[in-house]
């Protein structure tokens, strides 16, 4: 393996990290620590920002309403390429009210673009959804 293959494979486990830790925050701060101040993001509510701070208070009105939220990453793609990385992840949702009632587990798609500034990794953009129509399992078509 040479010095940019190690590089690439270490940036693609740095990158995995900081989507796990943002898939588990609970908090806007938490939720956009890694984040570029000009962030763009969309949501699975029919909400979009840019900036960090129009993001945080919606993550926090979005927790605020939740007693429990745990996220489990399914599987995922990451791909880089000098400063510039992206990850696609399917992951499952478990949430449960304020009031006690769980939703049912939801299955969503998740894409954080990062440029690294200053040799950090920074999200630039995230787009999160669920698929339409329903009935999706998580399968990944590779065209194989």
């Amino acid at each position: 393996m040479d010095a940019k293959t190690v590089n690439t494979e270490q940036d693609k486990q740095a990158l995995l990290a900081i989507v796990e830790e943002m898939s588990k925050s609970t908090t806007g701060a938490q939720s956009t620590k890694h984040w570029a101040p000009e962030a763009v993001w969309f949501d699975v509510p029919p909400f979009a920002s840019k900036g960090v701070e129009t993001a945080r208070k919606q993550f926090d009105r979005e927790f605020g309403a939740v007693s429990s939220f745990i996220p489990e990453i399914l599987r995922t793609e990451i791909v880089v390429n000098g400063d510039m990385g992206i990850v696609c992840s399917v992951q499952r949702w478990s949430i449960v009210e304020k009031s006690g009632t769980a939703r049912p587990p939801m299955l969503i798609r998740a894409t954080d673009c990062f440029e690294r500034r200053d040799g950090r990794w920074r999200v630039i953009h995230e787009h999160v959804s669920v698929p339409a129509g329903g009935g999706w399992d998580g399968t990944i078509q590779t065209g194989d």
